[in-house]
Parts: structure tokens; sequence; C-alpha cells
């Protein structure tokens, strides 16, 4: 072989080289994330089953959903009886002619990814309906209703084994809920205004059972509990962090190392009924979000529903317990 050709065949290998845009993956870091739900609770008002009153909230909770469709998070909307029965009674025609044919409920869970938790005005169940009523008349109107408590009352024997036997409606008793997801444990003193004894574990577990035994694992138990973390965001006058503050502590700690990083932590920001239906403290919330999203940013915080933090705590944390305190 000459020369030329020779040099011809090395431009062609060279060419043939360059055209080749594959190359070897980067090498991927495993950042240890925390999760955060963003959490809105309807209360058990008797004016939401209202007819005259109802499609004033019901606007007021679709402007919401649009306000915060442009932020990008997920959410659980954690909605008591009446509200429901106002869903199921006051809609008209021409009010789901505005929602694509579908009740506002629906709507919320098919439209915006709402997931939809049956809830209980901090975790009581006093008066005529209990959770499995709240759950079997949300399941009437959207098939999207998750199987998550929205509150419980940890230190309440009676409504922890109801829930883990399975809780029969008081109005519908031919129905049986057996739920799989708690949120936002309370003690009974939080119904007179004593919020220093609620939750404020971060973390994935199966709790044993009531009182003490609720910060214990059990594998053998079904029902899984996540952690809201501190979350004192409202003025509810506790020394705790805000939901915000808490999680840039969390990722300052995993950061410096002064906590396992291979743990799945978790935070909750709950959106009281006062903020969805007052366009006026949107702005409050935002604020908070904003606070979270240098975090989201950088891969260090992702924002998940319920649902899906306990999918990511079976998958990729192996069902492992983690009960973090500040």
């Amino acid at each position: 072989m000459n020369l030329g050709k020779f040099v011809l065949l090395g431009i062609l290998f060279l060419t043939l080289l360059s055209c080749d845009n594959s190359t070897e993956p980067e090498e991927t870091v495993d950042v240890p994330l925390v999760y955060v739900t963003i959490a809105g609770h309807i209360e058990d008002t008797a004016i939401y089953a209202n007819c005259d009153a109802y499609p004033g909230y019901r606007t007021k909770l679709l402007d919401f959903a649009e306000m915060l469709s442009e932020t990008g998070v997920s959410f659980n909307l954690q909605i008591d009886y009446e509200f429901l029965l106002g869903t199921t009674n006051c809609e008209t025609e021409a009010m789901r002619a505005e929602t694509d044919g579908l009740n506002t409920v629906d709507y919320l869970a098919t439209h915006y990814g709402f997931e939809i938790d049956a809830h209980q005005e901090g975790g009581t169940e006093v008066g005529q309906d209990n959770y499995a009523d709240v759950r079997y008349l949300g399941c009437t109107l959207t098939s999207a209703i998750s199987d998550n408590v929205g509150g419980l009352v940890w230190d309440d024997p009676g409504q922890f084994a109801r829930l883990a036997t399975g809780e029969q409606g008081l109005l519908y008793p031919q129905f049986t809920w057996q739920p799989e997801v708690l949120t936002l444990a309370v003690s009974h003193t939080h119904h007179a205004g004593n919020f220093s004894n609620d939750d404020i574990a971060s973390g994935v577990w199966k709790p044993k059972g009531a009182n003490d035994n609720f910060w214990v694992h059990d594998p053998n138990e079904r029902m899984v509990y996540i952690g809201p973390g501190e979350h004192s965001d409202w003025g509810n006058k506790t020394e705790h962090l805000s939901a915000p503050e808490f999680v840039e502590h969390l990722v300052n700690q995993m950061e410096t190392g002064a906590i396992p990083g291979d743990k799945m932590y978790t935070v909750t920001l709950t959106v009281p009924q006062n903020v969805i239906f007052n366009t006026e403290e949107h702005s409050k919330l935002l604020a908070k979000l904003d606070a979270i999203e240098p975090y989201i940013q950088s891969g260090q915080v992702q924002y998940v529903t319920y649902s899906k933090a306990v999918e990511i705590w079976m998958t990729r944390f192996e069902s492992q317990p983690n009960i973090y305190y500040r």
C-alpha cells in the first residue's frame, strides 16, 4: 500500500470516529431526597352541604386548583363528608358543563391530578359519619379516591383498632373500609387547641398500635404511616419549624452526614381550608413553595402524593422504617 492510500484510509477512519457521537454514560450521583407532600383540608362544616352556599365554595376550590396547577406540585385534597354531600346533591348540569361534564371532585382528580383522601376534622369521628362513610361517599363521586386516612388520633386505641381491622360505615353499614395509609396524626389534645402533642416525626413506618406503640414499627401490620415532619406553618403557636424550614434542616443534615442518606425522609405542608377558599391567602402558600423551590431544582427534594410516597418507600427503600425527630 502506498503512502497516499494509507493516509486516505487514516482520514476515513478518523471521519468515522467523528461521526460516532455515542459517549460513555456519565456517572450519576444518587442524591438523597426529601419527599414533600402538599395536603389541603376541607373540614366537616355544614355549610358545604347547603345548596345555596355550595356553588360559591365550588368556584373558589376550582380557582385554587387552577392557581396551584401553575406551580407543578403534587396535591392531596383531604375532604370531609359535608363537601362531598354538597357535590352529590347540589351540582347542576350547568355546573358540570364547566368541568367537562364531571362532578367537581372527579374533575379535580382527572384534570388536575389531585389525590382525593377521606378526611375527618382533626381525626375525630364524632357525629353521624365516620371515615368509612366519607370514603364510601367519595367513591361514588370518583374512582380516583385513595385509601389514605386524612388525619387520625394517635392516642386513640379504639380508632386505631377500627382502622386496622376494617371500619364499618355508620351511614353506610353495608360498607367496610380497610385503609392502607395513615397521615397527619394528632393527639386528643389537638381538639382543645393544644397542638404540642401532634406528631412531627419524619419518615415512613408501620405503627404497631396506638399510644407509645404508634412509634414502633411492626412489619406485620398492614397500615403504613407517613410522618409529616415539623409543619408549624399557619400560626398554630408551637415552637416547631415551618415545613420549608424543616425541609432545609433535613437537606443540611444529609449534606453534612449528620443523618443517614439512605433513609426516607418526609414532610407535609398542610393547607387549611381558610387558605384554599381565600384567594388573598394564596400568596402565602406560594411563598412557602418558593422557599422549597431551590431544593426542587437541585434534585434534593421531590413533591409526591401520599400514595406515591408509599410506593417509593416500598421500592427504593425496600420498606425499611425511618422515624426521625429533629
